[in-house]
């Protein structure tokens, strides 16, 4: 393809869409599986709502996972910096 996008068939909650993307193919299919799973989690937890309600419910809790994660890695990222400072200044002392 000329612009670099493929395209590739998923089926989420019962429906088939065709995704563009710059990502390879199985990469896609996880994340379509992972919206599927999501949706599917909520629908069985909730009874009958409207695919679109269950859509939002699903949008929310992986942007709630998403958050959790970048929280994790901020709090990481700060531990690693606070655990270097703390080795060079050591190393600083003992020269």
């Amino acid at each position: 393809m000329s612009n670099g996008l493929n395209s590739i068939k998923v089926s989420i909650f019962g429906r088939d869409y065709n995704i563009k993307g710059s990502s390879n193919d199985d990469y896609i299919k996880t994340l379509a599986a992972h919206v599927d799973s999501v949706m599917r989690e909520i629908a069985d937890k909730t009874g009958p709502l409207s695919s679109s309600r269950i859509a939002i419910l699903a949008a929310l809790n992986i942007a709630d996972e998403m958050h959790k994660e970048r929280q994790r890695f901020r709090e990481l990222a700060d531990e690693l910096a606070r655990e270097l400072e703390e080795v060079l200044s050591a190393e600083a002392e003992n020269e």
